[in-house]
């Protein structure tokens, strides 16, 4: 049984043979964290001699966490990833999408394109969030200035966007469009753009601080090759990792963590990272946002560390190792 701890504790000395625990967080429960809930269901933490506790926080809580020692690791990366900008002293060491998992979608008639938005409102969840980043992308490679459209924050009220009109677009999630149709939601909204389609972009990795890179390499070690376990089992094996994200305490619909699993496997990176060119336009864009010069943009291999998952890939595959049911 997955267990989620209810508090930041900082980690305790390990006693001689006993599993060392791990605080990890992870922004919710869904298929996009499928790796890390697959390795600890199926036993794979364990095998390495770890005992993770899960946290469910969000990037504004999990990465002051990460950064003052209280966690071991944080999957949300993107503000791992500001953090980094401004000198924190953490690392991505790995990257689960290459491509946005966002949509953007109207209810106007008049809006079909993203030429069509020139002058007009954008709703996003937050000001600088993923959804952003992804739409600033998306308007910069058709040719546009991503500031012809302003964002405006709705929060989780996204999907009301889509029933009233307010706003003449907004971003969603793809794991949020099956339930929301599903609902009724979205009623006669249609779709402007499919992010993933057209651009490339890093989402959904993990982060941990440079000390634990440096400092406990085994250990890092250890935690990396049971998620690739978990990744390669999440691969093989559908349903059971539907199963899986369900009895972790989903609170989507079965039908819907479905579809959300296709739509995983479609943008899943093929080694768990991206490449400088990807990371180095996701950089620029973040840079816009925080108002910093991009000549005093960190390089990304001050940001990005993935020589320790591809030492743990590596050494998984020499095993032979295959996963089972």
């Amino acid at each position: 049984m997955i267990r989620f701890a209810l508090v930041f504790v900082l980690l305790a000395t390990v006693p001689a043979g006993a599993a060392q625990t791990l605080h990890f967080t992870i922004p919710s429960i869904q298929m996009f964290e499928a790796p890390y809930l697959v390795a600890e269901a199926k036993g794979y933490f364990a095998d390495e001699g770890l005992d993770v506790q899960f946290v469910t926080a969000n990037g504004g809580v999990a990465t002051p966490a990460l950064m003052s020692g209280s966690v071991d690791a944080s999957a949300s990366s993107a503000s791992a990833l500001t953090a980094i900008m401004k000198g924190a002293p953490l690392r991505i060491v790995l990257v689960q999408q290459n491509r946005p998992v966002y949509q953007l979608w109207s209810i106007r008639a008049d809006i079909r394109t993203l030429a069509d938005l020139k002058g007009k409102q954008v709703a996003v969840e937050t000001r600088g969030g993923s959804d952003e980043i992804a739409a600033r992308i998306a308007f910069h490679a058709a040719g546009m200035n991503p500031d012809d459209v302003t964002y405006f924050p709705v929060g989780t009220a996204n999907a009301a966007s889509a029933i009233t009109g307010q706003l003449p677009a907004f971003v969603l999630a793809t794991s949020d469009i099956s339930q929301l149709r599903a609902a009724g939601v979205l009623g006669k909204a249609h779709l402007v753009l499919d992010y993933a389609k057209v651009e490339q972009m890093p989402q959904n990795g993990l982060a941990v601080a440079q000390k634990l890179i440096s400092g406990d390499p085994g250990l890092l070690h250890k935690m990396l090759r049971a998620i690739v376990k978990g990744l390669m089992y999440a691969r093989a094996y559908k349903q059971q990792t539907i199963d899986i994200v369900v009895k972790a305490g989903s609170s989507a619909a079965v039908p819907a963590i479905a579809a959300d699993y296709e739509q995983y496997m479609a943008t899943l990176t093929p080694r768990l990272e991206v490449s400088n060119d990807v990371a180095k336009a996701d950089l620029d864009v973040h840079a816009t946002l925080l108002g910093m010069p991009h000549d005093n943009v960190p390089p990304v291999d001050q940001i990005y560390d993935f020589a320790p998952l591809r030492a743990a890939e590596a050494e998984v595959a020499a095993s032979g190792w295959k996963p089972k049911l």
